[in-house]
């Protein structure tokens, strides 16, 4: 059995970080990976030959904003399917509703502890199933 892919599109690489180990403690039939801007992760998914199960995406990026991402992924034939939940810090409910009228399956909001991170991701990962 193929491991199902995660992609975690963010510029802190401590969010990186935590979000891929709770992912991974999680479940281990997961292959995660990370990229830094929105313009990276619009070259991994147009060049990649398999796309990820699931897209964490988060909106406050230097560059390319995660808004920019996501209406180009929602406009490209072979990407507009792909699960994308935005995984943000912001607590703007403006920002929430923005992501959803732009097509995002979900808004989560980042936490701050450890095992609140931890659920949050255990719910993330219902997308895979």
């Amino acid at each position: 059995m193929q491991r199902r892919r995660v992609l975690i599109v963010d510029n802190d690489p401590d969010a990186i970080l935590i979000t891929k180990r709770a992912l991974l403690e999680a479940n281990y039939e997961i292959a995660v990976e990370a990229v830094s801007s929105g313009e990276a992760a619009l070259a991994f998914l147009r060049n990649e030959r398999e796309l990820p199960a699931l897209v964490l995406l988060d909106l406050k990026m230097p560059g390319m904003g995660g808004l920019d991402v996501l209406r180009r992924i929602r406009t490209d034939t072979r990407l507009k399917n792909l699960t994308v939940v935005v995984f943000s810090s912001s607590s703007l409910e403006s920002d929430e509703k923005e992501s959803l009228a732009c097509g995002a399956n979900a808004f989560i909001h980042k936490a701050t502890n450890i095992d609140q991170i931890r659920r949050d991701i255990r719910s993330l990962l219902e997308f895979l199933a």
